[in-house]
């Protein structure tokens, strides 16, 4: 039992020690909201995942062409040291592979840095001063890295490796005051490196942020927060053609509030868009997970359901009526409320694109309306 219990303690001590390192770091680079962040960071793992090959490739070839530099220091020990650039380069070239999609793009990252960084380390360490005279280039690769990875805890663990190897190489191989000279430059530029990743780290924060701003403005209606038309019928087309292919069923239903100028004319226009956005929460609750709802006009609105039968998208219209019939909006004028017509379409041979079957909800709907409104019609089929 003591045992196991020593073995849990240390197996958790790694685990704290990255946490507190997370902690740490999120404290000094900042970080967004959790979910944002999640986003964030498989953003920043796509862009690394999508340049690792080239910039790897790059930075391997770098590392054994200086084996041209180790013939000019000590030609006798060049041919070990160049041996020794190539071997670990291509073990490390394992990681550039996109085809490793089981292994995380931040330990094959590491992995590429600590074996081309370590070949310099090795290598240098081998020649008379190598490591002094290799540190502008062993401590220059940190910074593209930093710009890569933002992350700092990340950014600090792929460092760690090539780090403990130079002090531990330094520390063997090099005279007391000239270590502690280029130890202080390693410091010194791990330190630079770190700044410049906690600024790119900002920078790119609120990049990505200003980007989903901008993409939620373009894909959503700015005063109901429903799906804005074009991306709803986008959205639809796909739906569609997928149903199509598949002969599965597809329903949509369009939505017109009934009488809607008379209530922006009785309680003005406030109430008019409160009413709105009450109607859209209202509705969308209604729904499932799979299906959307959009305005694609003034007081029009759409709901698109993937895998619905009619008799389901009856059902599911009876509700949005009743739902949107309970509302009640206190103003200064009175009580608002409304009912909707509802007109619903199910995908049939005849409708060739979206826009058909949209047509044939359109029509229901002005049926809807024609026959007392605060009602649900559903679109004839199609007669062999």
């Amino acid at each position: 039992m003591k045992q196991a219990l020593q073995a849990g303690q240390g197996e958790a001590g790694p685990r704290r020690l990255k946490a507190g390192l997370r902690a740490w770091t999120t404290r000094v680079s900042g970080k967004l909201e959790e979910a944002v962040e999640r986003e964030f960071g498989k953003e920043l793992d796509r862009s690394l995942g999508d340049m690792l090959p080239a910039l790897g490739a790059a930075f391997g070839i770098a590392v054994v062409l200086f084996s041209a530099w180790d013939y000019w220091i000590d030609p006798e020990r060049a041919a070990t040291t160049s041996m020794l650039r190539l071997a670990l380069v291509l073990i490390g070239a394992v990681g550039y592979a996109a085809w490793l999609p089981a292994i995380p793009v931040g330990w094959r990252c590491g992995f590429v840095y600590g074996t081309h960084t370590g070949a310099m380390i090795l290598s240098s360490a081998l020649l008379p001063d190598g490591l002094v005279l290799a540190l502008p280039a062993i401590t220059g690769v940190m910074f593209p890295v930093a710009l890569m990875e933002p992350r700092l805890h990340r950014l600090l663990l792929i460092f760690l490796f090539p780090t403990l190897l130079f002090a531990l190489l330094g520390a063997a191989v090099l005279p007391q005051q000239v270590f502690a000279r280029s130890a202080l430059v390693y410091l010194i530029t791990l330190g630079l490196a770190a700044a410049i990743a906690i600024k790119q780290g900002h920078l790119r924060r609120a990049a990505f942020v200003a980007q989903r701003a901008l993409a939620y403005e373009a894909h959503h209606d700015s005063l109901s927060g429903l799906l804005a038309r074009g991306y709803l019928i986008e959205l639809a087309g796909h739906d569609f053609s997928l149903a199509r292919r598949y002969n599965r069923p597809l329903a949509i239903s369009m939505i017109d509030i009934d009488y809607f100028k008379r209530i922006n004319d009785t309680f003005g226009h406030p109430a008019g868009d409160a009413l709105i956005r009450e109607l859209g929460k209202v509705c969308s609750a209604e729904l499932r997970a799979s299906d959307y709802f959009g305005r694609i006009g003034g007081e029009e609105f759409v709901c698109v359901m993937p895998e619905t039968q009619e008799e389901e998208a009856i059902a599911c219209a009876e509700r949005m009526r009743n739902a949107v019939a309970a509302i009640r909006l206190d103003f200064p004028e009175g009580v608002v409320r409304c009912t909707i017509s509802i007109g619903i379409a199910g995908l049939e041979p005849r409708h060739s694109d979206f826009n058909a079957l949209l047509a044939a909800a359109d029509a229901a709907l002005y049926r809807a309306k024609a026959g007392g409104r605060d009602r649900i019609e559903l679109a004839p089929h199609e007669h062999p």
